[in-house]
């Protein structure tokens, strides 16, 4: 767990405090106040994995210009085949099964982009595909956003 400076000083500042007191009721709401101050700075300090980037549809096609980018539809496969961006490969979300698809199908050590119709699907299989280890890059607002920009 990591711990930045400022809770240490915080934390030896209550120590202090407590240590003066001699009201039993005052000590309890101080070891109260030092016990939930270090429960919020264990929370605010711990590195959650989150290699997720949403990005508007311009910066998105200069993304999947990269050959290197795995281009992923996660909408159903009637979506996908009524359009979809040139080059994208479909992983529905809701086909019960993504991970195992992802698995299957993509390369761990290559970067994702993902999109849907709105934004909303993608987000979610954004989170999935993080917390698999993929550096991932979401469309914002999603298929009808990069259909709106002309891409």
């Amino acid at each position: 767990m990591l711990i930045n400076i400022n809770a240490v000083f915080i934390i030896f500042a209550l120590q202090a405090k407590f240590v003066k007191l001699k009201n039993k009721v005052m000590r309890k709401i101080c070891l109260t106040a030092v016990l939930l101050t270090l429960v919020l700075l264990s929370f605010s300090s711990c590195k959650i994995k989150n290699d997720i980037e949403t990005i508007p549809a311009k910066e998105f096609a200069e993304v999947i210009a990269n050959p290197d980018v795995q281009l992923v539809d996660v909408r159903s496969a009637e979506e996908f085949v009524e359009g979809n961006i040139e080059g994208s490969i479909n992983i529905s979300l809701a086909g019960g099964d993504f991970c195992g698809q992802v698995d299957r199908t993509l390369d761990k050590g290559r970067p994702v982009a993902v999109y849907c119709r709105g934004g909303r699907q993608s987000a979610e299989a954004a989170e999935q595909l993080s917390s698999m280890g993929f550096k991932v890059f979401e469309l914002e607002n999603g298929y009808k956003e990069w259909i709106k920009d002309g891409e």
